[in-house]
């Protein structure tokens, strides 16, 4: 069983939906719970092998639970498997009600008590595992590390024409040098620092753009980043395009990506920009570092550094024979090491042997 509480698009429910894609593929019966008009639950509604069950997930009075329960049981569910914290506290109970062990997926750096209650859990990347260790003070024998994954094949075979139709549709001619950034607006996203290091850069590369794509999800900080533009008189040069849909689209018009976060689990959007053979621009924080697998993947340097921004994107401004090298190794990276593919097996992994450790005598 599959819980998540997201109702919309981020990169906990991404991976949720290709891990149960995955598991049914490889015929596993998988029921995926999740809340009403969910975004994953309509993408799985007509996937063999998979049973959406809706739910509001609320824990008392816990009606709501023995309902789940009745239902795994009735489905032999061997295990279950949470993604979000209102899964995950979710998913602790149910465990409880049912019998059956309960993995939690650790898709974030969060303190709470859930992680303390599920059978085991699932790191995302190893710095996430060393934050759980450490701060929520799990046991070593307890947890798992999985790296995130991507679909690959959603970013391929994007030729030239879609890249000259979508940065047409931006309003970006061939000659602009396109930088993008996909990722909500949230503090620890750091695009304030992608504004800071515009004057510079525009003083170097005066065809430059930056586009930033995403929710707005913090608006103070939002309204901050769009302040600091008008304050720098950057404004011109910023292409605010919103949530988008079209993400593979977007990808192949960039010349470059850009991730300057403060702080990253194991980065969906990176995988992505991967996949799309994208030279990288990313934060040496958190689990980024780790979507480097490979030498010369991606292109690391510190946070909150305009002037460190500035150093890359200016140098692979002017080499483009190293930005079609970064793509290459990226690609390659992506395709050896963190599709689902690959990573479903070692999830099964795990599964099969917290079942096997729960029904131990």
């Amino acid at each position: 069983m599959e819980i998540i509480s997201g109702v919309g698009v981020n990169g906990a429910i991404v991976h949720c939906l290709l891990l149960t894609q995955e598991l049914a593929h490889r015929g596993n019966e998988v029921m995926l719970v999740c809340r009403h008009n969910a975004w994953i639950g309509q993408q799985l509604a007509h996937t063999p092998n998979v049973t959406v069950v809706e739910s509001d997930m609320h824990r008392w009075p816990p009606d709501e639970l023995r309902r789940v329960a009745n239902l795994a049981r009735e489905r032999g569910i061997e295990v279950i498997n949470t993604h979000m914290s209102r899964a995950h506290n979710f998913g602790v109970f149910l465990a409880r009600f049912s019998g059956i062990p309960c993995v939690t997926t650790a898709h974030s750096h969060k303190i709470h008590p859930h992680w303390w209650f599920a059978h085991h859990i699932i790191a995302v990347s190893e710095q996430t595992r060393r934050y759980h260790l450490r701060f929520n003070r799990v046991r070593a024998s307890r947890i798992d590390t999985v790296h995130g994954f991507v679909d690959v094949a959603r970013f391929r075979g994007f030729d030239a024409l879609t890249r000259r139709q979508t940065r047409t549709a931006l309003g970006v001619d061939d000659e602009t040098f396109l930088v993008g950034a996909i990722g909500d607006f949230l503090p620890r996203k750091g695009q304030l620092y992608l504004i800071r290091a515009l004057p510079q850069l525009l003083e170097q590369i005066p065809r430059l753009r930056l586009a930033l794509a995403g929710s707005v999800r913090t608006e103070s900080y939002y309204q901050k980043v769009r302040r600091e533009a008008n304050r720098l008189g950057v404004q011109e040069a910023i292409l605010w395009l919103g949530y988008r849909q079209d993400v593979p689209q977007l990808l192949s018009a960039f010349d470059v990506y850009a991730l300057v976060s403060l702080d990253e689990m194991f980065p969906v959007a990176i995988l992505e920009a991967m996949a799309a053979q994208k030279p990288i621009v990313a934060t040496a924080v958190g689990g980024t570092p780790e979507c480097a697998a490979e030498p010369d993947s991606i292109y690391l340097i510190p946070p909150a550094n305009p002037q460190a921004i500035v150093k890359a994107l200016v140098e692979l401004y002017e080499n483009p024979q190293r930005r079609a090298e970064l793509g290459k190794r990226a690609y390659e990276t992506v395709c050896a090491h963190f599709t689902v593919e690959k990573q479903a097996p070692k999830i099964e992994a795990v599964f099969r042997k917290v079942v096997a450790k729960v029904r131990r005598p």
